[in-house]
């Protein structure tokens, strides 16, 4: 339903009982001096030894260089709900686990030296919250198929993104704007990576609690969906799907929410893969294909939509006009007379988007036996 949470509360919305865990020490935010007249950070990221004995969330104290000491200074509480509450994130949260979410994450901050109340919790502002979607696919449907799909689509021009990234080999795709992110990776694949070389090469953080998931058994195949929004980015979200919300934390913890803001981005991410499943591999087919839904076009138009829709299919769609050096009016027209085009057959890349969909209109969240083979576990146990 979600993951990763980033929360604010107000400054006598908590109590400091160990400062010396910061850094730099927290007492010093009491301090006029302390600072060079700009915004001051005092963090706490557990050590090794700490999340050891169980997940922590990552806690940041600021302070503005302006205002009484009450209103200029509050703590960001970032944690993964989750991880928090299964130690994982690949099972998933549902919407009556609100109440055990919070009651973990007291007991958490209680650990490490920071006093709060349910209440405070629960009507924290939200300053980010990422919902995602883990889709456990069929084996014989592997992830990087879809992803690699992706790649050839013109996704950024569409959702206002300004940079695309495609890492490890097919594994993971990656939207980024100022306020958002769209991430879609093989979870399994990311998690084996990070266990190799490192968090540095994952598309998440605090892998540590995980590793050992799926030790002395085969690893199920599971696609991840994850849009992350900042607090503005949310908001007028909200906005454009019609649903009416405060941007508190119990108010966003929401899988009604959570299912339309990942069916939306899907939608919007899909709408181009009509071009990848027109059929070029007979140049006589194709031509009785554009003949059979525009009769009257003339021999050079037909081969200029020829030669989009098979570019399309190796360079993508974004390559594509990139390589022609199609003018805005010339490639719009292009796209729209190709989306006729598209046939019946279907190609096993929309297996698997018909798989994501599904699960995505049901929403179905993942427990620990839809991924861990616990027969499995104890025939390892016992040897």
């Amino acid at each position: 339903m979600l993951d990763t949470i980033a929360i604010n509360l107000q400054r006598y919305d908590y109590a400091i009982h160990a400062p010396e865990r910061f850094t730099p020490h927290a007492g010093a935010l009491t301090n006029p001096l302390f600072g060079d007249g700009g915004i001051v950070k005092c963090y706490y990221n557990p050590t090794k030894k700490e999340k050891a004995q169980g997940y922590l969330p990552r806690i940041t104290v600021f302070k503005k260089p302006f205002g009484d000491y009450a209103s200029a200074v509050w703590m960001k509480i970032e944690f993964s709900a989750p991880k928090l509450m299964f130690g994982n994130n690949f099972e998933e949260l549902q919407g009556e686990d609100f109440d055990a979410l919070m009651r973990a994450l007291l007991t958490a901050l209680e650990r490490m030296g920071i006093k709060t109340t349910y209440e405070a919790l629960t009507c924290a502002k939200v300053a980010a919250i990422h919902y995602s979607k883990n889709i456990l696919l069929d084996r014989d449907m592997p992830c990087y198929l879809l992803i690699q799909t992706l790649q050839k689509l013109d996704i950024s021009a569409k959702l206002d993104l300004n940079q695309t990234d495609f890492r490890n080999g097919g594994q993971m795709a990656k939207y980024h704007a100022s306020t958002y992110e769209i991430a879609i990776y093989d979870k399994v694949k990311d998690l084996e990576q990070a266990s190799k070389y490192g968090a540095g090469r994952g598309a998440e953080t605090d892998y540590d609690c995980q590793h050992d998931l799926f030790a002395g058994q085969k690893a199920p195949e599971v696609l991840r969906l994850e849009v992350r929004l900042k607090s503005r980015k949310a908001k007028s979200l909200l906005k454009t799907l019609g649903i009416q919300h405060e941007m508190t934390l119990k108010a966003l913890f929401c899988a009604s929410l959570s299912r339309a803001v990942l069916m939306h981005y899907w939608e919007e991410i899909t709408k181009g893969l009509y071009v990848l499943n027109i059929d070029t591999g007979s140049c006589e087919k194709l031509v009785d294909n554009i003949r059979a839904h525009f009769p009257k076009k003339r021999p050079n138009t037909i081969l200029a939509l020829m030669g989009f829709v098979q570019t399309c299919q190796q360079t993508g769609i974004r390559g594509a006009r990139l390589l022609l050096r199609l003018s805005d009016a010339h490639f719009y027209r292009l796209k729209a007379d190709a989306k006729k085009l598209e046939q019946d057959t279907k190609s096993p890349r929309f297996a698997v988007l018909n798989a994501v969909k599904s699960q995505l209109k049901e929403f179905i969240p993942l427990i620990k036996q839809d991924i861990v083979n616990e027969e499995l576990l104890k025939d390892v146990v016992r040897m």
